[in-house]
């Protein structure tokens, strides 16, 4: 089953999608909001013999995720009509002019003065970093409209940052700061702060992060390590309290074993799945939280080795979502799925995004390239065993 997509022309720099919004910021530092529960449903009335592939393709991602329509959806007449419209979406063009787009299309002002490197969406806000730092804004239209945006954009850190990732289980961010190592902040909902408890979990090199459970991965080009935390039970209150354990190094823990020591490696993951590349192909391993021997490594299991030759080109960026594990080259990304078919898509990529914490689009690619954005949503996902697969992490894993 191969991937759908719409694309949206234009000069693009970034995008979210978050709570039936797709927010794009362009190269000038606009912020254009789409209406995308009301697009898709208007595409979807264009084009009703492939409407419930549309649907579950672009706005309704979670439904067959849930146990119980799964159950349903294992019924062959439910299911073979269902597949038989994402087939036939994904050999259909769908042209949706400027016009029809602009009718769900509002620009305003980013609340951000620069172009992010990253950006996030977390509890209803918009949060984005860079060279000048670590900023938030409001996402909501009208709780920036009436208001200087200066006085909405609140500034949280000084240091040159790279990455951000929101936590779905602890009410917090991890952001990646280059040299200035691995920082962790707790979200206030309910204060003007936003964010607090400013934490640096890492002073070695961290270019990018996600998060495994509890813990926190970082990795550069050449290093990968685990910020490992504990979770205790406090026997007064008798709630979890989370703890910082240690700095556990990847590059001892995750060695290629027989295959032999490679001279260039990289290592990425998210929740319980960590991926090393190396020369000659890509070792997988599964990450528990708890290890019942007390033995560090235990926490890496099941691992297996699959030669996948690419070609010999430096690795630019990484992510992983249920659907799969995404690499991107110089020119062009790849999707390693979680059914073991690769998707590659040439072009080189202007910004490129997954959503794996989301409700609704965990299954969606946005791939910016100069004079588009292509919505790309991989559909194979619902019909794959969540506790068996190889790549991409299994949806409701704890």
């Amino acid at each position: 089953m191969q991937p759908v997509k719409l694309s949206i022309a234009g000069k693009f720099w970034d995008s979210q999608i978050y709570s039936g919004e797709l927010l794009i910021i362009d190269e000038n530092c606009s912020l254009h909001r789409i209406d995308w529960r009301g697009a898709i449903d208007s595409i979807a009335k264009k084009n009703q013999d492939i409407q419930t592939a549309l649907r579950v393709a672009f706005s309704d991602s979670d439904l067959f995720y849930n146990e119980k329509v799964r159950k349903i959806l294992k019924d062959p007449h439910i299911e073979f009509p269902i597949k038989k419209q994402l087939e036939e979406f994904s050999h259909r063009d769908i042209e949706i002019s400027d016009s029809d787009w602009k009718k769900f299309w509002d620009e305003n002002d980013s609340p951000f003065n620069f172009l992010p490197v990253d950006t996030e969406i977390y509890y209803s806000h918009l949060f984005a970093c860079g060279e000048e730092g670590l900023f938030s804004a409001p996402r909501s239209a009208r709780e920036t409209s009436n208001r200087n945006l200066e006085q909405v954009t609140k500034k949280h850190h000084d240091a040159s940052t790279l990455q951000i990732k929101a936590s779905d289980r602890n009410t917090a961010i991890a952001t990646a700061a280059g040299a200035d190592g691995l920082f962790e902040f707790s979200l206030k909902k309910d204060s003007d702060k936003i964010l607090e408890n400013e934490k640096q979990v890492a002073e070695r090199p961290c270019s990018a992060c996600d998060w495994a459970f509890q813990s926190i991965l970082g990795w550069t080009a050449n290093d990968a390590f685990l910020a490992n935390y504990i979770e205790n039970k406090d026997q007064q209150t008798n709630k979890t309290i989370r703890a910082f354990d240690k700095i556990l190094d990847l590059n001892d823990i995750l060695s290629p074993g027989n295959i032999g020591l490679e001279s260039s490696t990289f290592t990425w993951g998210s929740r319980e799945k960590v991926y090393r590349l190396t020369e000659t192909g890509i070792l997988v391993t599964n990450y528990q939280p708890k290890s019942k021997s007390g033995i560090d490594s235990d926490r890496f299991l099941d691992r297996e080795y699959e030669n996948i030759r690419f070609k010999h080109e430096p690795v630019i960026a990484t992510g992983t979502a249920p659907f799969g594990t995404v690499i991107e080259f110089n020119d062009h990304i790849i999707v390693l799925r979680s059914d073991g078919i690769i998707n590659d898509f040439p072009g080189e990529a202007v910004h490129w995004r997954i959503f794996p914490r989301s409700e609704h689009y965990s299954n969606q690619l946005h791939i910016i390239y100069d004079d588009k954005i292509e919505i790309i949503s991989f559909t194979h996902d619902y019909f794959v065993n969540q506790k068996t697969k190889k790549y991409g992490f299994s949806k409701g894993a704890i």
